[in-house]
């Protein structure tokens, strides 16, 4: 059988995957940051043959994201495919969550909202605030790589840094619940321990997203809103954004193999 492969260059990592005629995923993987042929031909024999794949089954390969443009010549013999990423995002999302109306929210080093439906897919706008953002601060508050920071974080408790609307108030408002964040990282009194940081950040991180795809849904006619990318699997990601679909009247989804929206929207695109 023939297979296809899809490749997401971002700016932190890169993910493959193989996927069967009919779009249905086979395989995935994630290696380090690529930037030339040579190491991405390298990435993709490295994949193939933990599959028990060989490169002559490889139809075609398509491939996206920002380290896409420094990749130049064929890979396994075969020239990729250049997908735009937003395109590629939305049509991922779309597979992934089985729904065509969407926000599409790219959590990748920076981050990218997508608006989808079944005439089209556009770049609406994103925010710095990513995956970046988090890797970068790791290590300045610990000295941590991110997998660690990550662990760390599960330990704290971001209430202990994070003012909420009820340590400012005891009136109930009608639109701020007492435990929302009222400012991130906001008691400066107490530091809170190095766990209760690392938590404080991936909660800042987390909710500046979800406000701005619900800010971005607000005016529109769809209210899903699918998260992608490596950010979406983080433990904390489900149960906060569970909780700001019940406050806000979205809804978030964060689909199974949620990291590989983009290469996988890429191989969609040259079905």
């Amino acid at each position: 059988m023939k297979i296809y492969l899809g490749a997401d260059l971002g700016g932190s990592a890169t993910k493959l995957l193989l996927c069967d005629p009919h779009g249905k995923l086979l395989a995935e993987t994630q290696c380090p940051l690529i930037r030339t042929s040579a190491a991405l031909t390298a990435a993709v024999h490295a994949f193939l043959k933990t599959q028990g794949r060989d490169e002559e089954e490889v139809e075609s390969m398509a491939m996206t994201g920002v380290g896409s443009s420094f990749i130049e010549g064929p890979v396994i013999g075969k020239e990729p495919l250049k997908i735009d990423e937003m395109q590629a995002v939305g049509q991922g999302a779309q597979a992934l969550s089985c729904q065509q109306d969407i926000l599409a929210v790219s959590m990748g080093t920076g981050t990218a909202l997508i608006r989808a439906d079944h005439a089209r897919i556009r770049h609406i706008g994103g925010t710095g605030v990513g995956g970046g953002t988090l890797a970068g601060l790791a290590l300045r508050l610990t000295g941590m790589e991110t997998a660690d920071f990550i662990q760390l974080s599960l330990s704290g408790h971001s209430a202990n840094v994070d003012l909420k609307v009820g340590d400012l108030t005891r009136d109930t408002m009608q639109t701020l619940n007492s435990d929302l964040t009222a400012a991130n990282f906001g008691k400066l009194d107490a530091r809170g321990s190095a766990a209760d940081q690392a938590a404080g950040l991936i909660n800042m991180i987390l909710e500046t997203i979800g406000v701005m795809a619900i800010l971005a849904v607000r005016q529109d006619t769809t209210r899903t809103i699918v998260l992608t990318g490596a950010l979406a699997v983080l433990p904390q990601a489900k149960p906060l954004y569970d909780r700001m679909s019940r406050i806000y009247n979205v809804n978030f989804l964060i689909p199974d193999h949620a990291p590989y929206a983009a290469a996988l929207g890429a191989v969609l695109t040259i079905l």
